[in-house]
């Protein structure tokens, strides 16, 4: 035993061929990890900004803590033995996410304080894999040290491909990973490719090591076999979704639903003839186009499942319909699943909403925005002052807008909704709010309808209750402080918006 470890150790510097490919396939492991983290995490806390900060700053702390043990370690005891005990150790450790995310995400996501169940998150599943991942690079450092003269050269060699290895797992997994394989399958190929990288430096197969590989891949196998989510989930380019399947309790008939999370609905469709579902809050953008004197052409920022656009073509058959949906795999899940089909009234237009209201010259009578659906994911570039100045820019003399987002009337929860509303009455001489379901409610987290009107000469309360006198009286009055001099408008520079949805 004595002279294997000897020979073991003669042998540190190893392949520099092996060692490259180790740090480059750990630094892209680690990449693809993190942005995988945002996904699972998405369904309970949202795509926010806190997901992220949480994600970033537990897996830099841990991969930093990674990085001290690794080289204290390698000045200890260095061989390409103890680097295969850190490969497998972080293959079972990423393995373990897939069986933990479930049950411990729906535990977390009790807790009060989105920031630390955020931060418990990302450090209760990730800690060890990133600690150890961490490890890697530092220590295969040491492996490939010689000598002092090319000491230089060689750190900073082995840092330019762990560095690569990052950019070209992130590419990766933004652009193609994530969106073909799944979040929850994608952490358990992780698992496999370490499992992989541990069997190129675990010769001589020693019975420690076999065993230790045999049950990490075990491990593995289960966890690629295991669903660890929600049925019906899939993940897009964009975005984390759930396909769910109800029935309506007047009418029994099934109905199939969209949702960014296990508890809400997004849009919906009757699963026996494809028509849409109408969800409550479409009833504020009807009387917001039937407020209009003739609803010609439409533009509806947030495509979903297109339930939408096609009920308001039964309206106004006549009309034509803009909608520009962000993601093209959505659009084709609308088509397979939702019975979207080819109507030349609808002009599917796959751009991001802002970017569209940038560059776009065409006039409409009414603009929707149904891109605020989840209180978790809210895109702020569409929320701010100069989004808004682009929707007036594109409306004709007397058109509306409305859109629909999730909040209270009143109270912490109420703070996006007030600052919405102080940012629309900086452009629009009309703004008036309205609470879905119980304007009685202040402190409920509800659907809350906001529309505008461009005419200053148009009373638009008075239009939206003549055109249904039951939904106008569910009108929420703003409190006596809010306003474009006394509140901070959202603005590009200045967009504070996930820090205004914390208490939703």
């Amino acid at each position: 035993m004595a002279r294997a470890a000897a020979h073991e150790h003669s042998q540190a510097g190893g392949p520099a061929l092996l060692i490259g490919i180790v740090v480059f396939m750990s630094g892209a492991i680690v990449m693809v990890l993190e942005l995988v983290g945002s996904r699972l995490l998405a369904p309970f806390f949202g795509n926010s900004l806190f997901v992220w900060t949480s994600l970033i700053g537990v897996m830099l702390g841990f991969m930093a803590l990674g990085g001290y043990l690794g080289g204290r370690l390698a000045d200890r005891s260095l061989s390409t033995s103890v680097l295969f005990w850190i490969l497998i150790t972080a293959a079972a450790t990423i393995a373990l996410v897939a069986f933990a995310e479930q049950p411990l995400l729906t535990k977390l996501a009790m807790q009060p304080d989105m920031k630390i169940a955020a931060v418990l998150s990302a450090a209760l599943l990730f800690a060890l894999p990133s600690t150890l991942l961490g490890m890697v690079s530092p220590y295969c450092t040491r492996l490939r040290l010689h000598a002092l003269a090319d000491s230089g050269a060689t750190v900073g060699s082995l840092y330019a491909i762990s560095t690569f290895g990052s950019i070209v797992g992130t590419f990766a997994a933004g652009f193609w990973l994530i969106a073909h394989v799944g979040s929850h399958d994608l952490v358990s190929w992780l698992a496999a490719a370490a499992a992989a990288l541990s069997l190129l430096v675990a010769a001589p197969f020693t019975r420690r090591r076999v065993m230790g590989a045999l049950g990490t891949i075990v491990l593995v196998i289960v966890a690629m076999q295991s669903t660890g989510t929600s049925a019906g989930s899939f993940d897009t380019q964009y975005d984390r979704y759930f396909i769910g399947h109800q029935i309506e309790e007047e009418t029994l008939r099934p109905v199939v639903t969209l949702s960014r999370d296990d508890y809400s609905i997004e849009s919906a469709t009757y699963k026996d003839n494809g028509e849409p579902y109408l969800l409550d809050y479409y009833d504020y953008y009807d009387i917001a186009l039937a407020s209009v004197p003739e609803v010609r052409r439409t533009l509806l920022i947030g495509g979903g499942a297109f339930s939408y656009p096609r009920h308001q073509l039964g309206l106004h058959p006549g009309a034509i319909a803009d909608v520009v949906e962000i993601d093209p795999d959505l659009v084709e899940v609308a088509r397979k699943t939702f019975g979207l089909d080819d109507d030349p009234r609808i002009n599917v237009i796959v751009e991001d909403g802002r970017t569209f209201l940038n560059a776009s010259d065409e006039t409409y009578d009414a603009i929707l925005i149904d891109a605020f659906k989840s209180a978790g994911s809210i895109p702020y570039q569409l929320a701010t002052f100069e989004s808004m100045s682009h929707c007036s820019r594109l409306l004709a003399d007397d058109g509306v807008l409305a859109m629909n987002l999730i909040a209270s009337t009143r109270g912490a929860g109420s703070r996006f909704l007030w600052a919405e509303y102080a940012t629309l009455k900086a452009i629009f001489p009309n703004v008036e709010v309205f609470a879905v379901f119980d304007p009685a409610d202040p402190a409920g987290i509800q659907n809350i309808a906001i529309i505008a009107g461009k005419d200053p000469s148009t009373d638009l309360l008075a239009a939206l209750a003549e055109v249904s006198p039951d939904h106008a009286a569910r009108r929420v009055i703003p409190p006596s402080h809010i306003g474009p001099e006394t509140a901070p408008i959202i603005t590009d520079d200045f967009a504070p918006v996930d820090q205004y949805l914390m208490d939703l």
